[in-house]
């Protein structure tokens, strides 16, 4: 059981640093909405998870409200390395990175986790 929950940990945390480095780089580079970041970044926590596309969504999902608050702190904080993802419409940057938080990344990140748990441990019943 020790073990599982550390690598749920360990999953997890790649998850979230490949959200946060796609989001940087699709956002500040790109000038793009980070898309590509959640979905990504919850494969990789699907994958290195492992055993089944359950337990992948569940890294997934974990990882993605993680990314989400931390990309929603850095907006809130003003440390601008998210600058371009933002609407520039005073009032509208909380309201939208609170959905984004709650809804979008881990939405996204769930997919991406299942689909990375179904490559790594294939479509079980889980037991």
């Amino acid at each position: 059981m020790e073990q599982e929950q550390m690598k749920l940990v360990k999953a997890v945390l790649a998850g979230v640093v490949v959200m946060v480095i796609f989001a940087v780089i699709t956002v500040n580079i790109l000038a793009l909405i980070p898309l590509a970041g959640p979905v990504v970044g919850g494969i990789v926590a699907g994958y290195i998870a492992g055993k089944d596309f359950l337990n992948g969504a569940k890294a997934g999902i974990i990882a993605g409200f993680a990314g989400g608050v931390l990309v929603a702190f850095d907006v809130f904080a003003r440390l601008g390395i998210l600058r371009m993802s933002v609407p520039q419409i005073p009032g509208v940057e909380g309201v939208l990175f609170l959905v984004l938080a709650i809804f979008y990344f881990p939405i996204l990140a769930f997919i991406g986790g299942a689909i990375g748990g179904m490559a790594q441990g294939g479509v079980k019943a889980p037991s």
